[in-house]
């Protein structure tokens, strides 16, 4: 027997179906976060193993698993309104007409974001939080912004690591003038996605590979922590690991305004701990790696390797150079969950205990320029200048 489901039925059991497995994971992570002595300091005075997991392991569970079952909704948004295309603009309309909403969260496909935009900003919303990337091409990401400038509305781009205490410490650590002059980056983003991620039909097609759903935060990360501009990129893009429409890796050399030069590998089919999401220990829907570094800075007075927190660097002038001893610093920075502090700051801007977003539109719009050269170069082969 089969039953008779109705289309939104037939819906709702797919994504669920496709979305428990990840559930699952991100409970039993966070249970699994709990220092295990928690559950024996409960057991060692009388309590039985399920009041033990009830009254102390779950309630410190929660606070390591809503962060990753919020970033597990967004994702559905996205692969829901990827399905759903146009539909979804429609049902923004339906319910945003029918509350009073004060502000709102967009994570929907990026051709979405203007439609969507304009129907809060129609239903009177005034504070906008907007999933990254900002929009598919400039000329939509300076039409929300000026659209929300018209209304007075505050919008703040998803690139949530500018929450991150780490990316805080960091930009402040550049700003020190520490490193002396900062002279070259290296920057990797090497992981391996699990292989039915590839059954998402998207995910194998242009505009769903590591450029615009991982680079792109690399890309914001340098953006904001280095106050520089990128002004022209050269990318070599392949798709040898699984031979789809989409890249699977890439070398790409970036340049900057004042004449620093980064260089940048990505692929996401390449197991290894040298990328930020295993190496920060943030967020925990993945198995963390620790103790190795996604970004290297080179100054003329030292290097610092991040997210280990390491400053290599010499005692003075009259010790440099190779024949001295070279001085490592360590630094602990209490690390946080940049999705939760995304949203606290969020709140702050509604509220007004803060004005000015971590990332603005036109933040959202300088990385979208230097992804699209990105994908440009990757595909033209060619050097991309950038306005």
């Amino acid at each position: 027997w089969i039953p008779n489901f109705s289309r939104f039925t037939a819906g709702i059991v797919a994504m669920s179906m496709n979305s428990c497995a990840y559930v699952a994971e991100i409970i039993r992570s966070g249970i699994q976060a709990v220092d295990p002595g928690q559950m024996e300091a409960a057991r060692s005075v009388g309590f039985s193993s399920g009041e033990a997991m009830r009254l102390v392991v779950l309630p410190q569970a929660v606070r390591n698993i809503l962060p990753a079952l919020g970033n597990e909704r967004a994702l559905d948004g996205k692969t829901s309104a990827q399905r759903l295309g146009g539909c979804t603009t429609t049902f923004d309309k339906l319910a945003l007409g029918s509350l009073d909403s004060v502000a709102v969260a967009i994570a929907l496909r990026n051709g979405l974001h203007v439609s969507a935009t304009r129907n809060a900003l129609d239903a009177g919303v005034r504070n906008i939080l907007l999933e990254k990337p900002i929009a598919n091409t400039v000329e939509e990401a300076n039409e929300i912004i000026a659209m929300c400038k018209e209304a007075d509305a505050t919008l703040l781009i998803g690139h949530h690591r500018r929450s991150s205490t780490k990316y805080l410490f960091l930009r402040d650590f550049i700003a020190s003038g520490k490193l002396g002059d900062l002279v070259g980056i290296q920057a990797t983003y090497a992981i391996a996605k699990p292989y039915n991620y590839w059954d998402v039909e998207w995910h194998t097609k242009k505009g769903g590979g590591p450029f615009l759903i991982n680079a792109i935060h690399d890309i914001d990360d340098l953006n904001y922590t280095t106050g520089m501009k990128v002004t022209r990129v050269y990318a070599a893009a392949r798709n040898t690991i699984r031979g789809n429409e989409v890249e699977d890796s890439a070398s790409i050399v970036i340049e900057f305004d004042n004449g620093v030069t980064a260089t940048y590998f990505i692929s996401d089919g390449t197991p290894g701990p040298w990328n930020y999401d295993l190496a920060a220990e943030e967020n925990h829907f993945f198995q963390w790696c620790p103790g190795e570094n996604s970004l290297r800075f080179f100054g003329t007075q030292g290097s610092f390797g991040f997210p280990n927190m390491d400053f290599y660097h010499y005692v003075d002038d009259d010790h440099y150079g190779w024949a001295e001893k070279l001085v490592t610093e360590h630094f602990d920075v209490e690390k946080n969950d940049p999705m939760t502090a995304e949203i606290e700051h969020f709140a702050d801007l509604c509220l007004g205990r803060e004005t000015v977003p971590r990332c603005t539109g036109e933040d959202g719009v300088a990385t979208l320029k230097v992804i699209n050269a990105i994908l440009e170069s990757a595909e033209t082969g060619k050097l991309v200048e950038i306005d």
